[in-house]
């Protein structure tokens, strides 16, 4: 049986530097990706507002996982699949946890406070605060209460995850979640046998990275592994960032020979 490929990847500090929110030391590998009609699915804690231009602007896959793996977005302003809370239900618990909990959301920083803390223009951050289903936040208080926190919000139905930079609330679904529901369509709509490979670099990609047939770590920007799991195939790059996750998919092109 013939085989094709589909990537998954993150964004910030993966497919992104994390600095410079840069990807020019893979726009090569990407091209090669694109030439060899190999989809590239973008999968970020980022929202539909953010992703859609950087996914056109890299030519990626109009298919896009937003938010966690809380909103599918199979093409713009077309079909989406809602897998998490109602950002709404969200807002409401953290408002009553604010009593017994020292943190800051989104809501609570703004526009402002989002462009201060990520270093982004207005304008993004603006789209940053855009969400339908997830709300990140910046954790004050103890560490050692964070289990405390995580359990308040459990009998309302919310997890939290760590990502790069925030902590996320959410319903209870994952990028891992979210990929498998893109990589059965996938798998639905060829003949081929469907490679799955997913890229991240934090622990909020675990699930993204189990969920699909080659897994590859991307080091976190001081160059530490964030992610140990059992995998059946596991890569580690061997930079941080764009030029990791370039170094990693150019291994695994020349190893489909594909060129």
């Amino acid at each position: 049986m013939s085989q094709s490929l589909l990537v998954l990847s993150d964004l910030d500090g993966c497919l992104l530097d994390h600095h410079t929110y840069s990807y020019a030391p893979a726009v090569t590998v990407l091209e090669r990706l694109r030439a060899a009609s190999i989809p590239v699915v973008l999968c970020s804690s980022k929202t539909e507002a953010e992703m859609r231009p950087l996914a056109e602007e890299m030519e990626a896959s109009p298919t896009i996982i937003c938010e966690n793996g809380g909103v599918i977005c199979w093409e713009k302003g077309g079909e989406r699949t809602v897998l998490g809370v109602d950002r709404q239900q969200i807002l409401e618990v953290l408002t009553e946890c604010k009593s017994r909990f020292e943190f800051e959301s989104f809501r609570d920083l703004g526009v402002e406070g989002i462009a201060r803390i990520t270093g982004l223009s207005e304008d993004r951050a603006q789209k940053a605060a855009s969400r339908h289903c997830t709300e990140p936040l910046l954790w004050h208080d103890e560490d050692n209460r964070i289990e405390e926190f995580r359990s308040t919000l459990s009998p309302h139905g919310l997890q939290l995850t760590r990502g790069g930079r925030f902590w996320h609330v959410a319903g209870p679904t994952d990028k891992g979640k979210a990929a498998a529901v893109v990589i059965d369509r996938h798998r639905a709509e060829q003949s081929a046998e469907l490679i799955s490979i997913g890229l991240g670099d934090s622990p909020i990609d675990e699930s993204l990275l189990l969920a699909s047939d080659i897994a590859v770590v991307i080091p976190a920007f001081d160059g530490s592994v964030r992610l140990e799991f059992p995998h059946r195939r596991r890569i580690v790059a061997p930079h941080p960032g764009p030029e990791g996750w370039a170094s990693a998919m150019t291994s695994i092109l020349d190893e489909y020979n594909l060129r």
